[in-house]
């Protein structure tokens, strides 16, 4: 299994979220570049100001279409992993900003995943 950590964040901090992982695993920490093959036993995290998704197995970064304030990186990243990955999706809520997450809950359990929050 592999984990990837989608947060909020303003476009323009530093995230410091895979330092903080890093203390607390012997998994390989990555903070995501444009195209990393995921590997299981991995740690992945989502660099700030960028959306993300799942596409054979590939995370690639994408430039917000929504402004600041209206972005749902949650969202976006759960429905891209229940197209990817199918019932083999998990998908687990910490926290979230509003309703982020919630239409993408709904894509993995659409596509017989499980989620947990």
């Amino acid at each position: 299994m592999a984990f990837v950590l989608v947060q909020h964040l303003a476009p323009d901090h530093e995230s410091i979220l895979a330092n903080i992982v890093r203390r607390y695993t012997h998994l390989p920490v990555f903070e995501v570049e444009d195209g990393i093959v995921v590997q299981p036993n991995c740690a992945y995290i989502i660099p700030p100001g960028r959306d993300m998704a799942l596409l054979h197995g590939t995370l690639h970064l994408l430039e917000p279409l929504q402004p600041r304030g209206q972005r749902m990186p949650i969202d976006f990243f759960f429905r891209s992993l229940a197209e990817d990955q199918r019932e083999r999706a998990i998908g687990i809520v910490l926290s979230g900003t509003g309703s982020d997450g919630t239409l993408g809950v709904r894509a993995i359990k659409g596509e017989n995943g499980m989620v947990m929050a």
